[in-house]
């Protein structure tokens, strides 16, 4: 998709005020809304066969939107923005299907920002103030970026003993940035089973179930704090 080309937007939302206003700041982008609603179901004429992208509100009346959307528009992108005081109510979208998770009070920048790189670079956005602060990682508990190839890593929150080698956290950050496994086999020129296998004792390892738990996995441990900015958070890609 080109970076001219138009994407077809639909805003649900609940508060006519900020439904309002984000149509309004999205007019002058690639995002132009082609419809404004409370409810998926009061949507009319959105295609099935390309990519449109969806800016959700999500909330307690609203648990199952972005699965509902996933399964109806396959080929969506998926924004979903919430109040700071739900945290959780964004973690739950992502686990739905979101490709992007926002506080609401984002900068007009850098949701523009975000919509172009979801549907540029198909990665899973995370606003990085989205955890709470008792879910952070103490500085001193802070895993090293970085580490020399007969290294590994151990695994604080895992058994004793369970520890991501070299290679392991190499695959990891290729996860983070977004990589299939067939990219990462590309990239480190070795066979796309033995990349299944290494993602397999990476999950296993960290207590990971997708890529996209993997990604906040490694997130909260800082892994690669060098790779993200300071408001929004590359986390991972939709290749689960």
């Amino acid at each position: 998709m080109s970076s001219e080309s138009v994407v077809p937007t639909y805003i649900l939302q609940s508060d006519g005020l900020f439904r309002e206003g984000l149509r309004l700041l999205l007019l002058k982008t690639r995002f132009r809304p082609h419809g404004c609603a409370i409810d998926l179901e009061d949507l009319s004429d959105v295609p099935y066969d390309k990519p449109v992208l969806f800016i959700v509100a999500v909330g307690p009346d609203q648990a199952v939107i972005c699965s509902k959307i996933r399964n109806r528009y396959p080929l969506a992108f998926i924004v979903a923005v919430a109040d700071e005081s739900n945290p959780r109510w964004l973690a739950s979208a992502l686990e739905d299907g979101a490709n992007a998770a926002l506080f609401n009070s984002v900068s007009s920048e850098d949701l523009v920002s975000t919509l172009q790189a979801v549907i540029n670079g198909k990665l899973i956005l995370i606003d990085a103030r989205l955890w709470p602060i008792d879910l952070q990682p103490k500085a001193e508990d802070r895993l090293p970026p970085l580490l020399a190839d007969d290294d590994a890593l151990e695994v604080a929150d895992e058994p004793r003993g369970l520890k991501l080698s070299a290679r392991e956290v190499a695959i990891l950050q290729r996860i983070v940035q977004g990589d299939s496994n067939k990219h990462v086999a590309r990239f480190f020129k070795i066979a796309e089973p033995t990349v299944k296998a290494h993602v397999k004792a990476i999950f296993r390892k960290i207590g990971a179930n997708n890529r996209t738990q993997a990604a906040i996995w490694a997130m909260n441990h800082r892994l690669f704090d060098q790779a993200y900015d300071a408001s929004v958070l590359l986390s991972g890609g939709i290749d689960r």
